[in-house]
């Protein structure tokens, strides 16, 4: 595992790209979900519970381990809709896998996670079922030698699942709609102060400096759908698939996330919130059921691998 760095060093020195995810995401674990809108109600059960049933060919797996598990997200999602028995979870931030621990616990679910490197995992080979992770391959420096790992932890016959991954296209279409959002709500504000959001000022703890001053260099890579597919061939996969996932809904959601981060707090109130879910999943329909049919799909923003390690 990566050495944890002090955030008061971190202008004294460079900081290498594990020790940043390290900082960042210690910093973050606490009010993490709150800014993701990750629940463990069937919002969020469901969301997992229809990737997995897309990507999966089977129902249910006993040892499941997650890498990059963050607060817990997807695997205790996963679980509660019934594709893992036994579960275990590792990140490489503290922070994260306590709160992981935290949140388990809460659901009753007997959890096992540690702190661990990804590209090193502190596991027996052939120990899992199931090897998932979820928006997380992105962070790390070498993602094939995470691949690597994951089938070496891997019993002969496990499966691999990824998702949330960005595309090179989609993360590229992306974040130049959020730059055109943020772009016009700054020119609407000018016109009509209410709309102004209060200078942020310095930060008020040391956790919001480490938020403010990494956010920005935790993302290391984003992924081309063939690429990706064949980073997992070459890491002694077969069965490979890679599929994609969310483009009108991408487009809009970003659109939505930049007007979230513009406005100044109490502006948009709940409604907002249940209008933005609303928008959401009726152009995550239209995604699924017709753009996906005719549009390449290097172009939608999420990428899902799966694939099975051969006995």
């Amino acid at each position: 595992m990566a050495q944890r760095v002090e955030s008061s060093q971190v202008e004294a020195r460079p900081v290498d790209p594990k020790s940043a995810n390290v900082l960042y995401h210690d910093a973050a674990a606490r009010t993490y979900d709150a800014k993701w809108a990750i629940s463990f109600d069937d919002r969020c059960i469901s969301y997992v519970g229809e990737r997995a049933e897309r990507m999966l060919p089977r129902a249910r797996y006993e040892r499941v381990l997650e890498l990059g598990c963050g607060t817990g997200f997807f695997l205790l999602n996963l679980w509660q809709a019934g594709f893992a028995g036994e579960v275990h979870a590792s990140d490489i931030s503290p922070g994260m896998v306590a709160a992981f621990l935290e949140t388990a616990r809460t659901l009753g679910c007997d959890a096992r996670a540690r702190v661990a490197d990804a590209e090193s995992l502190p596991y027996p080979d052939g120990s899992f079922d199931l090897v998932v992770g979820h928006a997380f391959l992105h962070h790390i420096p070498d993602p094939s030698r995470v691949l690597r790992e994951a089938r070496r932890v891997l019993r002969p016959g496990g499966s691999v699942f990824v998702a949330g991954e960005p595309t090179v296209l989609g993360d590229r279409m992306a974040r130049s709609v959020g730059r055109v959002t943020s772009r016009s709500w700054r020119a609407a504000a000018r016109a009509v102060p209410r709309l102004r959001k209060p200078h942020p000022g310095e930060p008020s703890s040391e956790a919001d400096r480490v938020l403010r001053d990494f956010e920005w260099r935790v993302d290391l890579h984003t992924f081309d759908p063939s690429g990706l597919a064949d980073m997992a061939r070459t890491a002694g996969f077969r069965e490979v698939r890679v599929e994609t996932e969310e483009l009108a809904s991408s487009l809009v959601g970003w659109a939505v996330r930049t007007i979230e981060a513009e406005a100044p707090p109490g502006l948009l109130g709940d409604r907002w919130g249940a209008f933005a879910y609303r928008t959401y999943r009726r152009l995550y329909a239209l995604d699924r059921d017709l753009l996906y049919r005719f549009v390449p799909k290097r172009l939608f923003y999420n990428a899902l691998l799966y694939g099975e390690r051969r006995g």
